[in-house]
């Protein structure tokens, strides 16, 4: 019993028969709508992931700002320098705005958007 190399083995059902995908009738009007659709998804998807990162290097940003502002505040006390203003304020304004960013975005995280 000899057989050609690329014949099927005895029992082996092979590849399944190629089938012709059947006619679609498709409307140029719709694929254009369907295509639209996906790129809009496609947008607010990346639009979504580059406001997170945005938030994320503005909230360390602000962080930093504010740990620095305080950190001079604290030395600019103990050496007995004006420490309230600008560097207690520039801490406070950056905290506050840090805090501002944090609550806008965790209800916006919160609210599904």
């Amino acid at each position: 019993m000899s057989h050609h190399p690329d014949e099927p083995l005895e029992g082996d059902i092979g590849p399944a028969p190629m089938r012709e995908p059947p006619a679609a009738k498709t409307d140029p009007a719709e694929e254009l709508r369907q295509y639209e659709a996906e790129r809009e998804e496609r947008r607010r998807h990346t639009n979504a992931v580059s406001g997170r990162i945005a938030t994320v290097i503005a909230a360390l940003f602000l962080g930093f700002l504010t740990y620095d502002s305080a950190r001079t505040a604290v030395e600019a006390h103990s050496r007995g320098d004006d420490w309230v203003y600008p560097p207690a304020v520039v801490a406070a304004v950056c905290a506050g705005a840090l805090t501002a960013l944090l609550t806008w975005a965790w209800r916006r995280r919160r609210l599904g958007m």
